[in-house]
């Protein structure tokens, strides 16, 4: 739980520290005076990135060589203060005094999620948005999950550089074996995860919609194979497109409204109203499975609340 935060040369703010109610903190002012810079910057200090841009160069200050997020939170362990400092290119995360290399240990520690006016991307856009969405719960309830996802990440990255190189397709499948290990773990953790996630979302569905809300999870293979099969019986296509279709990065979740897509189907009000019924769920479902307590940013809520 977020206590406080300190922000340095990010975006327009030169210098600002906030407290924070424990229950809800409300941060108004005029257009343009930094109230979601305020909100990216404590989710840059979760995540390692930004909710609104993918270069750290555009979150600097004008005229800074460098940009700091320091805060105090409420852990299971007690009290402990994160750091994040973007310089040189380089990003430094501190959690507890000391340096850490991945931001998954500053995830864990606070959790975060985002709803903003650019919601709806997550229904109306590609699958990596629902994937990134969906493996947030997954990386906070299912333990074995991220171990998994790092060893299927490299065994990809090694395919996909066999497959691109015009090695022989022998050379690329060498990693098949470690692909299938570590991509039915994950695909396992995800489904694992939805099927407890489920009863939530229908709670808060219901809530929301007089029409019935439903979602379906595709793991990046077809059902019909083990992914190991999947694999196998795709390598003519993979060394012909150069880079591998099937597999755990290919998954994807399909919201479904009054039994019709939602994607490009349904308005954008409807489209913002079934992502916040799914980050909603999974807050309410990480809190029920006796997780951490999750920050939630709202960004200009009239806005979301209007749809």
């Amino acid at each position: 739980m977020l206590e406080s935060v300190e922000i340095e040369n990010f975006r327009c703010i030169r210098h600002a520290r906030l407290e924070f109610d424990p229950r809800a903190t409300a941060v108004f002012g005029e257009n343009a005076a930094g109230k979601t810079s305020v909100l990216e910057a404590i989710f840059f200090l979760s995540a390692g990135r930004s909710f609104r841009t993918t270069s750290r160069e555009h979150l600097l200050a004008q005229g800074a060589d460098f940009f700091r997020i320091v805060a105090r939170g409420q852990t299971e362990s007690g009290s402990v203060t994160l750091g994040a400092e973007w310089r040189d290119g380089s990003t430094h995360l501190r959690f507890g005094g000391r340096p850490v290399r991945s931001s998954s240990e500053m995830a864990a520690a606070l959790p975060l999620q985002v709803i903003d006016p650019g919601v709806h991307r997550v229904i109306e856009e590609g699958s990596s948005l629902r994937r990134r969405l969906l493996d947030w719960g997954v990386f906070h309830v299912k333990h074995e999950f991220m171990p998994a996802w790092r060893r299927y990440q490299r065994a990809l990255e090694q395919r996909n550089a066999a497959l691109r190189s015009g090695s022989s397709l022998r050379d690329a499948m060498v990693w098949d074996v470690e692909l299938a290990s570590a991509g039915t773990v994950v695909g396992r953790a995800r489904g694992e995860y939805l099927d407890v996630l489920r009863p939530y979302f229908e709670e808060i569905s219901r809530e929301l919609f007089t029409e019935a809300v439903d979602f379906e999870y595709w793991p990046g293979w077809s059902a019909e194979y083990s992914l190991g099969e999947a694999l196998q019986a795709a390598g003519g296509r993979d060394a012909k497109v150069r880079f591998t279709s099937v597999g755990a990065h290919r998954a994807d979740l399909r919201f479904k409204l009054a039994g019709l897509s939602a994607r490009n189907r349904v308005s954008r009000g409807e489209q913002k109203m079934l992502a916040m019924a799914f980050i909603l769920a999974q807050i309410r479902c990480l809190s029920g499975v006796g997780g951490a307590r999750t920050t939630l940013l709202l960004d200009d809520p009239a806005a979301e609340l209007g749809g």
